[in-house]
């Protein structure tokens, strides 16, 4: 029977070896630049390559992550990077931005390419878009097992999904928040977690629970699954080793029994290693994901005090750890008295009524446990290589190595001559003292023989010997002798925008009126509104041309309602937020929208249609497009920072400082949390036409007359008064920009 293919995450060496040691059947990791996680250890080129041998050493397969997005002054060094990962021998590259996926395939076609789940693929319609492009898509994490098979039948593609831990809470981790508050994007690994603080109150409104599909495989298989993920680049050795050797028994047991039931220590254990209490998300259907409780890892829940007693929900024993979390706030220590019945005890068992002395103990605080005292070590490396060394020393020449690893025998020599001693003669115990000095996670030194005159051989050389043995080592078993190749930046035309247009994003038939009225170029209406045949009535014969707006979240059943939708009221063009809709059967204009995130002239050039450029790009940025006819700024409205899949039962989230995020309904069941101001041009127009961008997109659910009124003329460098319109607005990245 196939097995499911296990990968595993690798924030740094530790982490890789921890993988490997527990029966990864591949990883993941990142260079130092251009990687989602550019937090976590990371790899350099030397430790990129040596990343790359080793796990290929013990047949595991290397995934390098390339999966932020990419501005244009990037481009070189990032088709460099690329070039760098394919010589060392990479297996595959995952990226974000899939308009570099055709020019990467043309230059390196046995490159394996992977969408990231980044990438938003959560249809049928953007896997065949991507299909002729990418080797393997790494879906949404808010699809149902329904909507994943669903996907599998209909494209055949080689599926790729989450099964364990940090879920993010917007759709596919598109999220602008980090960027507007800071200088953070998470689209280019600087997430500021801005889902696990505080709102409206005490409450982690945002935090959403650590996947877990453990009990799952089995449906992920039958699904169409072919490999699962787990996620975890931030997160130390322990973690990797622990989660990684449970998947591997469970799917070694589904392959060769079938499923096994996973039992509660089996949770449990996972627990241990993270965790923010476990959901199956929604793969199994679950409607809400997220605990306000605290958004950090908690163990096992004990129970809650109460009238300062705590009756446990599983075992106790001295010097384990505990977290107390009260009112959001969470403290650890060591358990150093446990009292049962006024005794102190060693051992509390499940059902007892326990009592610990420490200023954290109050009523009503939820306890966990996350550490016990003991415990097998799964950091002990297994995949540890044995080697031997055969050493002659002799006076005037330069010492000799044979070296004998994995059946392959070759010999290496010292670069300086052994010499006369001067003083005191280099014994063999000494010189044996020095080469067992050498320790590494990726080979030990089995056995070593030793004949030597006494000759005298600088210690610098033993030294520089026993730290080249690992690289001599692995070029040797594992050689990277392809040719050099590069990827050649392409050139891109340049074409001036002269036509001075406004795009405006309306809510209601009223204010389609409005913008009618003041002789909006673009009018954008909900696709799926009851109303939209109405709108499209209003904009006929006007100077205005009415145009469907698509929103970010498009499941299968989404793109067939919007295809039957475009085929009954033909519209004149479409804004896509969505690459799904690109596949769709139409020969109206399409227009790529601020959530298909546009940062640079390779999309352009790809996608062959104008776009709203990303809202993390500034002014400096926006000048670099060669193609600036097809390029349109968002220069006014409430951005949708974040879209959920979750229900909230508030219209709003406030966070610590006040700032006041509005939620948004979508007609097709996603929330939108709005920016806490307006993104507002207004008098900083002239900036934008000095760049050469003409054509400017409104988001508008009042004053539409005014506002368009208002742009039209700063369009044309006219000064109108805007104090109206200033109150609680904001340039958003148009200075700063993101790092």
């Amino acid at each position: 029977m196939t097995k499911l293919q296990l990968l595993s995450p690798a924030g740094d060496f530790d982490c890789l070896v921890a993988a490997v040691s527990n029966g990864a059947d591949a990883v993941y990791l990142g260079p130092k630049l251009f990687n989602a996680r550019r937090l976590a250890g990371n790899f350099n080129t030397e430790g990129l390559k040596t990343a790359i041998q080793y796990a290929h050493l013990h047949d595991v397969k290397v995934f390098v992550t390339l999966n932020t997005l990419i501005k244009n002054n990037e481009i070189a060094p990032f088709l460099n990077q690329v070039s760098i990962v394919e010589q060392l021998g990479a297996d595959a590259v995952i990226l974000q931005d899939l308009s570099f996926a055709p020019l990467i395939k043309k230059h390196f076609p046995n490159l394996a390419l992977h969408a990231s789940t980044q990438s938003t693929i959560m249809n049928s319609a953007a896997v065949n878009f991507w299909k002729p492009y990418i080797d393997i898509f790494v879906l949404a994490r808010e699809l149902s097992q329904e909507q994943i098979g669903g996907i599998y039948k209909r494209t055949g593609a080689n599926l790729e999904t989450f099964v364990h831990g940090h879920l993010c809470i917007s759709y596919s981790g598109q999220c602008l928040i980090s960027s507007l508050i800071g200088k953070r994007s998470g689209n280019r690994g600087l997430c500021a977690s801005s889902c696990r603080k505080e709102y409206n109150g005490n409450q982690f409104l945002l935090s959403a629970k650590d996947l877990c599909l453990l009990p799952h495989l089995q449906e992920l298989k039958d699904c169409g699954i072919k490999t699962i993920k787990i996620e975890g680049r931030m997160k130390p050795a322990e973690y990797v080793a622990k989660t990684t050797a449970e998947y591997r028994m469970q799917l070694d047991t589904l392959a060769e029994k079938g499923p096994l039931k996973v039992t509660k220590e089996r949770l449990d254990s996972l627990k241990m290693a993270f965790n923010r209490e476990f959901t199956s998300g929604y793969f199994s259907g679950e409607k809400q994901i997220v605990d306000p409780l605290i958004p950090s890892n908690r163990g096992i829940f004990l129970g809650t005090i109460n009238w300062d007693k705590l009756i446990l929900e599983e075992d106790l024993d001295l010097y384990d750890g505990i977290g107390i979390v009260d009112r959001g706030k969470r403290r650890g220590f060591y358990v150093d008295k446990i009292i049962v019945e006024g005794k102190e005890v060693q051992h509390a068992s499940r059902g007892e009524e326990i009592k610990i002395s420490h200023p954290a103990w109050k009523n009503r605080a939820a306890v966990f446990l996350t550490s016990k005292g003991q415990g097998k070590n799964l950091l002990e490396t297994k995949n540890i290589l044995p080697f031997s060394l055969a050493v002659e020393v002799s006076e005037n020449k330069n010492p000799k190595i044979t070296v004998c690893v994995k059946d392959d025998v070759f010999t290496v020599y010292l670069k300086s001559a052994a010499s006369k001693p001067l003083k005191h003669p280099l014994t063999k115990e000494q010189l044996e003292t020095e080469f067992k000095k050498y320790h590494s996670k990726i080979f030990f030194l089995e056995k070593i023989d030793l004949k030597t005159d006494n000759s005298f051989i600088p210690k610098s050389e033993l030294t520089d010997f026993r730290n080249r043995i690992d690289q001599m080592l692995l070029d040797r078993l594992v050689p990277t002798d392809k040719e050099n190749k590069n990827i050649e930046v392409p050139e891109f035309k340049e074409s001036k925008a002269t036509v001075k247009e406004i795009h405006v994003r309306v809510y209601s038939i009223k204010d389609v009126k409005q913008a009618v009225d003041a002789q909006a170029d673009i009018i954008y209406y909900d696709a799926f509104a009851p109303d939209l045949p109405e709108a499209i009535k209003i904009a006929e014969g006007t100077s205005s041309k009415l145009y469907l707006h698509t929103p970010l979240a498009l499941f299968d059943n989404d793109i067939q309602r919007l295809q039957s939708i475009i085929h009954s009221v033909n519209p004149a063009g479409i804004l896509a937020n969505n690459v799904g809709a690109l596949d769709l059967k139409f020969s109206g204009e399409i227009i790529l929208g601020p959530q298909m995130n546009i940062f640079n002239d390779r999309q352009l050039a790809f996608y062959q249609k104008m776009a709203v450029a990303s809202l993390e790009l500034n002014k400096n940025e926006l000048s670099q497009f060669r193609q600036k006819d097809k390029i349109i700024y968002y220069a006014h409205g409430y951005p949708a920072v974040m879209t959920f899949k979750e229900e909230f039962d508030t219209g709003h989230l406030t966070d610590k400082k006040g700032y006041t995020f509005l939620l948004r309904k979508t007609s097709t069941g996603a929330t939108e949390m709005l920016y806490s101001r307006s993104i507002g041009l207004l008098q900083r127009t002239p900036e934008i036409l000095d760049v050469g961008i003409t054509k400017l997109y409104l988001e508008l659910e009042s004053d539409v007359y005014d506002l368009v009124a208002l742009y039209k003329q700063y369009l044309e460098r006219k000064t109108p008064s805007a104090a109206k319109f200033k109150h609680n607005v904001t340039i958003g990245n148009l200075d700063k920009g993101v790092m």
